[in-house]
This record gives C-alpha cells, structure tokens and sequence, in this order.
C-alpha cells in the first residue's frame, strides 16, 4: 500500500511539475524572446506561435530559454546565443515602414486609377469641330434608299 500512495504521490507531482513548466514557456518574457526568432520546422512564423497541437521545435526552444534565463541570461544575451549557433538568419526582421504602409499605397493607388477610368468613360464626348457638314442631296438619297429595304 505503501509503494501505491509513493507512485501515485509522484505521478501527482510530475504532472504539476510539467503544468508549471508550460506556464513558464508561454510566459510573455519568453514570448518576447520567442518572437524575435524564426521557428525552423518550415511554419515560417516565429517561435512565438501558439499552434494549437502545439510545434515542437517551439516548445524545444521555450523549454531551452526558460532554462537560459533561470541561468542568469538576459534577453539580448540569450538572443546572441542563438545567433552563434544558428547564424543571423534566426533572427526574424520586422518589416519597415514599407513594408507595413505598401500594400495600403498600393490599394489607394489602384483605387484612384479606377475611379478616374471611370470618370473618363462616363464624359459625353464631343464631336470633333474639323467634320465637315452632311450634305442635304445625300441625306435625302439615303433616306430614300433606306425606306425601300421594308
């Protein structure tokens, strides 16, 4: 009876063991970290991402980071970590001001150019001033030629 309660005493406090290590993992101090790194399995997010089966590579590096910063890391050192083993291309780059206003640039620009295409097939035309006038002989000879097709 003994053993009994000692393993279930022990399987009671793994499972909290492992519930307080996914806690640590998703904190927002490792997410900050994580989010400035490049997830290697080919999602081609961040390891910040929170799939719902949940991306191993990810929890393999939350797991190392947690580990790093209970060692006495900081963010920039453990970020500089990665980098030496990984090289720069780990490292995510968030893009800039173009990259966040372009396709709303775009969108405008492609908007306007519909609106004046628009504009410009709704203007009457005018008939041009260089045409000279219908003479009257051939206006009644089309009249009446025309007239005879019924």
């Amino acid at each position: 009876m003994r053993k009994w309660k000692s393993s279930l005493l022990l399987a009671i406090m793994m499972v909290a063991a492992v519930g307080q290590t996914a806690s640590e993992m998703d904190s927002p101090q490792i997410n900050r970290i994580a989010s400035k790194l490049k997830c290697s399995c080919g999602c081609n997010q961040n390891m910040a991402c929170v799939m719902p089966p949940g991306c191993p590579v990810c929890k393999t590096n939350k797991s190392k980071m947690v580990n790093m910063q209970k060692s006495g890391m900081s963010d920039q050192q453990i970020l500089d970590q990665y980098v030496a083993e990984n090289g720069k291309d780990i490292l995510v780059i968030p893009p800039g001001i173009a990259g966040v206003l372009g396709p709303y640039v775009a969108l405008s620009l492609g908007f306007l150019l519909v609106l004046w295409t628009i504009r410009r097939y709704m203007r009457p035309r005018l008939a041009p001033s260089n045409v000279p006038p219908i003479d009257a002989a051939t206006l009644a000879r089309i009249e009446k030629d025309t007239a005879n097709l019924d």
